[in-house]
């Protein structure tokens, strides 16, 4: 089955007319399909060092450089007193964290917290927008785990996203991959810009990478890219983590990769209101976007909605990847994992005009050895991660 440019477009709202012409029409061109982001042959990773306060304090200073002006937040009074009490009771390390940002930015302090605590008014918003997708499995062969990832997003993504590193001598030091906030289709600027985990390893071997749900359902509790944070500095082991979902609330639904440098990996389905583990089969676990637990499956949109498109795309990378793993489970090496998720004209490699590849991660888990791809349509540039 084969899909037209007007098919996915249909995902996010829009159409051919209304991108054909115009300023917006330009913007599509310019920074989807010339790039002078690619053409750097290095990504440069900023490190942020401190305590929790000094870390928000340097990140709000490049916010404010930035043009973000959270002091233009209108604060929901009962969103906000919900939230603060969870973060409060399950991370107040992270409150911590934004009033330095506040400082920093020179932000009142109120509206830099809910600017980013807001979980539950962000995850209704960014259900009414376009699909996101993401892969990512892992695969055991001769006593070695071996990780691969694909961050999918809209394609102008490729002009802002970054990795980062966070030294704090209260928590694990971690290395982490962001898109930065670019939500948008057609739309991104630096100020809307900020730095959060969407990928994280630590310096106890652990990773945590999240996947796009299909779910409607939000609530009070921490937010995906925090609690990915959260286990990333407190966490050494795949158990540790789970721990870490038994008793910290999640507003957002998403799908939680976690594998750790002990072999042992594990998938949380997390619909915001309840989750489910999942752990390997035969040495292989993979992650695409639908939910595989019987009972969530029953509540996932992917499965209720009528456009087959959703299904298409999660359904089709899934068995792809799938078959890939199998096919060279015995005899599986770390080059494999770029050769699966990379090849151009794959399913799991991205590159519709909703929806593209943004970046590869290959992981050795085992030996700790982990690096980075992207531009993968074009000059395909790598990159060891180093904590």
């Amino acid at each position: 089955m084969q899909f037209t440019k007007r098919d996915f477009l249909k995902l996010a709202g829009l159409s051919l007319a209304g991108i054909s012409a115009g300023p917006a029409c330009r913007d599509l061109k310019e920074r989807t399909f010339y790039d002078p982001f690619l053409e750097r042959s290095v990504l440069k990773i900023k490190t942020f060092e401190g305590n929790f306060f000094e870390i928000g304090r340097q990140q709000g200073e490049i916010y404010r450089k930035n043009g973000m002006n959270c002091d233009l937040a209108k604060i929901d009074p009962v969103v906000y007193k919900n939230q603060s009490a969870i973060y409060e009771k399950h991370y107040p390390q992270m409150l911590e964290e934004l009033r330095g940002m506040a400082e920093g930015g020179n932000y009142d302090i109120d509206k830099c917290i809910w600017w980013f605590i807001n979980g539950t008014v962000s995850c209704l918003q960014q259900k009414a927008g376009p699909p996101k997708a993401c892969s990512i499995f892992g695969i055991k062969n001769q006593g070695r785990l071996y990780v691969g990832r694909n961050y999918d997003l809209f394609p102008i993504t490729e002009n802002y996203f970054e990795a980062y590193k966070v030294v704090n001598p209260e928590r694990n030091s971690f290395v982490a991959v962001s898109d930065m906030g670019t939500y948008k289709f057609l739309e991104a600027n630096k100020t809307g810009l900020f730095y959060y985990p969407d990928d994280a390893i630590n310096n106890k071997g652990l990773f945590v990478g999240l996947t796009y749900a299909f779910e409607d359902q939000c609530s009070y509790g921490i937010s995906d890219i925090h609690i990915i944070k959260l286990i990333t500095e407190t966490c050494a082991t795949l158990n540790e983590a789970l721990a870490v979902f038994e008793r910290v609330p999640l507003n957002w639904p998403k799908n939680f990769f976690i594998a750790d440098k002990n072999g042992d990996m594990a998938v949380v389905e997390h619909t915001a209101k309840r989750f489910k583990v999942l752990y390997p089969h035969n040495d292989i676990l993979l992650q695409t976007n639908h939910y595989l637990d019987p009972e969530l499956k029953k509540e996932d949109l992917i499965f209720k909605n009528s456009n087959i498109l959703l299904r298409y795309n999660s359904f089709k990378r899934y068995d792809e990847i799938s078959q890939k793993l199998n096919a060279t489970k015995d005899n599986f090496k770390y080059e494999d994992i770029i050769d699966i998720l990379g090849r151009r004209g794959s399913h799991a490699c991205q590159n519709w005009i909703l929806l593209r590849t943004i970046w590869t991660l290959a992981l050795d888990m085992t030996n700790q050895q982990y690096r980075i791809y992207w531009d993968l349509l074009g000059k395909r540039k790598n990159q060891e991660l180093k904590i």
